[in-house]
């Protein structure tokens, strides 16, 4: 990754409080620590976008953070800066609504997200599609996901190629595993 611009203080710094922030916190396996999502969120930035934006991996880092982890817009936009904090806020579900309706929400405003938030998504879900991959969530999540993930995929069309590539091969993935499981019903 090139250093152009990137202060790797503040990087450490947000991988520390992401970490922080979601201790405890379990994926849906209830043994892996939840801020391994974060993280490998951004290594798919890095990795597969080339992200050498600090502000975008600083982002990726704490893109639950607000939704999940009792942060505010302020408190991180004091630590990282308005542009980080604007980003997270981009990504960040109205939790005081019921579940459907917040996925609900997300995918409608998915369209609507800066080209940065759109390449932090598209990173999101890829891993997030990947752990169904891996045996994580139930049946009736893969088959949603598999559904959304779709969607996102149009919405956020343009955003970063290689992510969209990657996560359009995942998505096939994940449609051959639910295909598999209700062939055996």
């Amino acid at each position: 990754m090139g250093s152009r611009n990137f202060d790797s203080e503040r990087y450490a710094h947000a991988v520390v409080y992401a970490c922080r922030k979601h201790h405890g916190h379990t994926r849906d396996d209830n043994k892996t620590p939840y801020a391994v999502h974060p993280v490998r969120v951004c290594e798919h930035l890095r990795r597969i976008a080339d992200e050498e934006d600090e502000n975008v991996l600083c982002a990726a880092l704490l893109h639950d953070i607000i939704e999940d982890a009792a942060a505010t817009f302020d408190h991180i936009a004091s630590l990282f800066g308005d542009d980080v904090a604007t980003l997270v806020s981009e990504l960040t579900n109205d939790n005081r609504m019921p579940k459907a309706r917040r996925r609900s929400e997300m995918m409608e405003k998915l369209a609507r997200l800066s080209p940065r938030a759109k390449r932090i998504k598209l990173a999101d879900r890829l891993d997030n599609v990947q752990d169904l991959l891996s045996g994580m969530g139930t049946a009736e999540k893969r088959v949603r996901y598999a559904d959304e993930t779709a969607r996102l995929l149009t919405a956020c069309s343009g955003a970063c190629k290689p992510l969209e590539e990657a996560l359009t091969e995942a998505l096939e993935r994940l449609r051959q595993m639910n295909a598999q499981m209700f062939d055996r019903s």
